[in-house]
């Protein structure tokens, strides 16, 4: 098939393994971040959510975008309910965070990965251990 695997300006050729998280209630959270900000391959993070009867209101635990040249209070607010798929940008233009959670909260995310941009950084680490130290 022509172009398969491409995406915009992206090849993509591989994916992490699945991370399961589970964050345990109790106001537990992750803060503000981005899933790749130093260029190590991942270009699309995928989150499956795995809760049951998910009332937001009441657990919490929403997932929050903040997207890049969106000005001022605009956010995305995702709640994690049972079967839903995401799929988000993981470079600089999703920065996001889970809000506290109240209840035990289940995700399942892995990332794409773009071959040349992960190319690149394997060679960059290898590189890095590849260099002696000088004590």
């Amino acid at each position: 098939m022509l172009n398969n695997g491409k995406l915009g300006e992206y090849n993509i050729n591989g994916r992490t393994k699945a991370m399961v998280a589970c964050y345990p209630g109790s106001g537990s959270h992750y803060v503000k971040h981005v899933d790749n900000p130093n260029k190590d391959g991942r270009c699309i993070t995928a989150i499956y959510y795995l809760n049951l009867d998910w009332d937001v209101k009441r657990s919490g635990g929403l997932l929050r975008i903040f997207p890049e040249g969106w000005r001022g209070d605009k956010v995305a607010d995702i709640e994690p309910v049972f079967d839903r798929l995401l799929f988000f940008w993981s470079d600089r233009r999703n920065p996001h965070e889970v809000q506290p959670a109240y209840h035990t909260r289940y995700a399942i995310t892995l990332w794409y990965f773009d071959a040349v941009e992960r190319e690149e950084a394997c060679r960059r680490y290898k590189e890095k251990d590849a260099i002696p130290s000088h004590h």
